[in-house]
């Protein structure tokens, strides 16, 4: 029987646990996210407050399978303190409370990151983060809409955001890329020019990957 090192070991567990995100989103397998996600269900209908799943999960969603360790959640600025007080009886607990709404909570072993409607993803960004419904979330936990996905990488403007934006532009059919364009040009021209800027690499990527994978 052949016995693996230690450090190989240590590096399949580490690769495992972080595909369990991917896993909760693709296959609905019963994991640490999955439970963390059933959880914020149930509090988001308890408490009649749309909550949109933004960041790295609306990235394995919207086709690109990067693992990651936490959920990004945008609530309503009404809805806030509710979410504050509530969570506790959904198995959440409160390990931080900022006066500004970026409020930090733990499911187990899973971290939920708060993203409060109407801040700013970034100081020098041209505008204010949308509401669950803008998002395209009227009730319950649900995925915000592509386009109101890639509005919010775009506004962050942050290298990973980026390219999380071209990997799932590759994959996304051009109907619902020319929709996302028309819905970022009418929020802020810097993310149109942006949006373009991406799709253009998206495109060139894709052409090259394909050139290859014909070539093999």
């Amino acid at each position: 029987m052949v016995v693996l090192p230690s450090t190989i070991l240590a590096s399949t567990a580490i690769l495992d646990r972080g595909s369990e995100s991917v896993k909760a989103v693709l296959t609905a397998e019963e994991n640490r996210f999955s439970r963390a996600l059933t959880d914020l269900q149930r509090l988001s209908l308890e408490e009649k407050m749309p909550i949109a799943i933004v960041g790295g999960l609306g990235t394995i969603h919207y086709g690109y399978p990067a693992a990651t360790q936490d959920i990004d959640i945008v609530v309503g600025r009404r809805d806030l303190g509710k979410l504050i007080k509530a969570a506790p009886h959904c198995n959440f607990v409160i390990t931080w409370e900022a006066k500004s709404g970026w409020h930090n909570l733990k499911h187990g072993e899973v971290e939920i990151n708060v993203v409060p409607e109407g801040a700013k993803t970034k100081n020098s960004a041209p505008t204010t983060i949308p509401g669950p419904s803008q998002l395209g979330v009227a009730k319950g936990l649900d995925y915000a809409s592509l386009s109101g996905w890639i509005e919010l990488k775009l506004s962050s403007a942050r290298q990973k955001d980026r390219a999380h934006v071209v990997e799932v532009m590759k994959k996304t059919d051009d109907g619902s890329l020319r929709g996302a364009r028309a819905h970022v040009g009418g929020v802020h021209e810097s993310y149109l020019r942006l949006f373009d800027e991406l799709l253009e690499q998206a495109r060139e990527e894709r052409s090259q990957e394909e050139e290859r994978g014909a070539k093999r």
